[in-house]
């Protein structure tokens, strides 16, 4: 009778197929990169998913694909309108601060101020003598054309307010006073100043004092009639 040994060690284990070297071999890496058995796709805690498949850097590691949310690409656009509708004020707001600006070098030299009726007449003595000559009877009494014209913004403004005071019979100081704004020296015990103790133009100036009269008529004619005058003195 024989005694069957069945001691283990006697066994003998059948050779490794290739199959099983192989499933060995992975096992073996997964197992030496840490990896834990899983399925492909499975997302970590930090939203990451990994494989058990061998890669030249370890495990396959990456993001998970976000699905674009449509209130999220809304806000963008949204936010890129406002961009531009900004930068389109911007642009408009320098053009037009660029339009104030003149490139022309000749308006960028200041224009010197016109000369005064008093300029005007100390800068031409003949053309002084004669135009006084031409407005002897409608000069005020011991006046001088200088002290007549003193105080007025230009001499045509002057000599048309001489021919209205004569014409209209309105006293020459009141005249003066409302076209100015100034007030004049001599007698103005009759005369009130002008609204807003500014000058006015000389047709608002004859409305005041002579309600009754036609004053842009009268006004347009002593203009004329002034510019006339100072033409004939000053050839």
């Amino acid at each position: 009778m024989h005694i069957v040994n069945h001691d283990l060690t006697s066994r003998r284990v059948p050779p490794a197929t290739a199959d099983s070297k192989s499933t060995n071999t992975d096992e073996a890496e997964a197992a030496e990169i840490g990896c834990r058995t899983c399925t492909e796709g499975q997302s970590d805690g930090l939203g990451e998913y990994r494989t058990c498949k061998k890669s030249p850097g370890g495990a396959e590691r990456g993001l998970l694909e976000i699905e674009p949310s449509p209130a999220l690409e809304r806000g963008t656009m949204k936010k890129r309108w406002i961009i531009a509708v900004i930068v389109g004020f911007s642009v408009l707001a320098g053009a037009a601060r660029a339009g104030e600006r003149s490139y022309n070098p000749i308006k960028w030299i200041k224009k010197a101020p016109a000369p005064t009726a008093s300029q005007q007449l100390a800068g031409n003595s003949d053309m002084e003598k004669k135009l006084t000559t031409l407005l002897k009877t409608e000069l005020p009494p011991r006046t001088t054309l200088k002290d007549a014209c003193a105080q007025f913004k230009g001499l045509d403004e002057c000599v048309a307010s001489l021919l209205v005071s004569h014409s209209l019979k309105i006293k020459f100081n009141c005249l003066k006073w409302d076209v100015t704004g100034t007030k004049p020296a001599g007698d103005i015990k009759s005369c009130e100043a002008p609204p807003r103790e500014k000058g006015i133009s000389l047709s608002k100036a004859i409305s005041v004092l002579k309600p009754d009269a036609e004053a842009r008529t009268e006004a347009k004619n002593a203009e004329k009639r002034a510019r006339e005058d100072i033409k004939d003195a000053s050839s």
